[in-house]
């Protein structure tokens, strides 16, 4: 799709951000460990991811189920709390939703959701648990989580040997939309070994602090291998703007 998405955090009328939304896309607000977040998402955030899933549906009219990787150019940036909330919304909406973090090197979802790290996507590429003792339930009717798993000293080559292919395919018997949590692109490489198994790239940059130069070469590092990015979603915009603004990478 041509044009990126940026999703823009809705003010109040002295076009201040809500402090409930900033909550809920802050990047820097991590969960303690085993203590799981608020799924509570405002509505006007709601109405964003929304128009963000439609235009989703409109960039893949051939993909009825639908996997995408959701990642970020450096730290920092928000790509966790987007999935969240993206997730959350559409699996309120009666869409089965199936959350994988293969972010290996600083994996989040567990904590966020409050479920057992263990059991998670590294004993399933390995053949130690099965796609249906991985998957695991939350507080949301409709979402399910795939954790990051234990420990693995080489993620890029575990990507690399894995049949992802065949897991995904299974994964989407199970669910409607996979949503993959991954590493910084411009950090680490498990990004760019995913990115030509999935249906597209979500790409988030925050506002302020992510330079062009840095999300241009994220984008090309995926794009070079073969991965198809959707959109970017430009994350604490601190200004108002009604609706969602679209323009070119």
């Amino acid at each position: 799709m041509a044009n990126t998405y940026e999703a823009l955090l809705k003010a109040e009328k002295e076009h201040k951000i809500r402090q409930e939304e900033n909550r809920v896309l802050d990047s820097k607000s991590k969960s303690k460990a085993g203590k799981p977040v608020s799924l509570q998402i405002p509505f006007s955030l709601e109405e964003e991811y929304y128009r963000m899933k439609q235009r989703l549906v409109i960039a893949l009219p051939k993909a009825n189920k639908k996997a995408l990787l959701f990642s970020c150019c450096s730290r920092g940036e928000g790509a966790t709390s987007i999935l969240l909330g993206f997730a959350i919304t559409i699996a309120k909406g009666n869409e089965r939703v199936l959350l994988v973090d293969s972010n290996f090197r600083n994996p989040a979802l567990h904590d966020c959701m409050g479920i057992e790290k263990r059991k998670g996507f590294v004993e399933m590429i390995l053949g130690e648990c099965t796609l249906q003792e991985a998957m695991k339930t939350t507080r949301v009717n409709n979402l399910k989580v795939i954790t990051a798993g234990i420990q693995h000293s080489n993620p890029f080559s575990l990507l690399e040997t894995a049949n992802m292919d065949t897991l995904i395919t299974q994964m989407k018997a199970e669910a409607d939309w996979i949503l993959f949590d991954s590493s910084p692109i411009n950090l680490y490489s498990e990004s760019v070994a995913l990115a030509s198994k999935m249906d597209g790239i979500i790409m988030v940059v925050r506002a302020e602090k992510t330079r062009w130069e840095v999300a241009q070469a994220a984008k090309k590092q995926i794009e070079d291998s073969r991965g198809k990015v959707l959109g970017v979603i430009l994350n604490r915009r601190k200004m108002y703007i009604p609706g969602w603004a679209y323009r070119l990478l």
